[in-house]
């Protein structure tokens, strides 16, 4: 969903159910309103700025998280792809316009995930995480390279990804570029009342 200022997505996960990404700090003040505990809100801005955009949040009430993300992208074509170590499996599911890869251990657990959404020509990758004690052994070039085969396999184009700062070591190895560093705060939770009203008048 897109207003003036932002871009609504709904996340639908136990502490983050909605997030607005806003393209300029110039909106912080309008849409501060709409940030609650659940509902992030989310400006993209460059390393520079990074600070000044966070002291805007907090000025408004709201309460900036301290890591920084970095929104990056690469063309799908020439992704590397890379085969798992021997006693991991790697299994791959579609469920809706969502592509799901699990890389199993030998003795069954997970050790590394990660998740897609397949958007037109786009795939927006999420969740890549390897577990502790499966870490330095390439799984996560695993996990994005199977996500990144069934994106185009599907007619996806071109990849986008949020990153962590530790993420970003690997997505750059991988060819992927920065577009923007992502400032996210919330806020406190208004009555359900309060905030449907406030999203309606946008």
């Amino acid at each position: 969903m897109e207003y003036a200022e932002a871009t609504f997505a709904q996340i639908n996960a136990p502490s983050r159910e909605r997030e607005l990404f806003a393209s300029s700090a110039d909106y912080v003040e309008r849409l501060a309103p709409l940030a609650t505990e659940t509902t992030w809100l989310t400006v993209t801005t460059t390393a520079q700025d990074a600070a000044a955009v966070a002291e805007q949040f907090s000025a408004v009430g709201l309460q900036p998280f301290d890591e920084l993300k970095t929104l990056m992208t690469r063309p799908l074509a020439g992704h590397p792809v890379a085969t798992a170590p021997p006693a991991y499996d790697v299994l791959v599911v579609d469920e809706g316009p969502l592509i799901y890869v699990h890389v199993h251990a030998a003795d069954g657990s997970i050790a590394a995930h990660g998740m897609a959404a397949v958007v037109g020509t786009d795939v927006v990758m999420h969740d890549i995480e390897t577990e502790a004690t499966h870490r330095r052994r390439g799984l996560g070039r695993v996990v994005m390279g199977a996500l990144v085969q069934r994106g185009v396999e599907r007619g996806a184009e071109h990849g986008l990804l949020m990153a962590t700062e530790v993420g970003t070591h690997l997505y750059r190895a991988l060819g992927w570029s920065t577009e923007a560093i992502l400032v996210t705060a919330t806020g406190p939770t208004p009555a359900r009342a309060e905030l449907t009203e406030t999203l309606s008048s946008i």
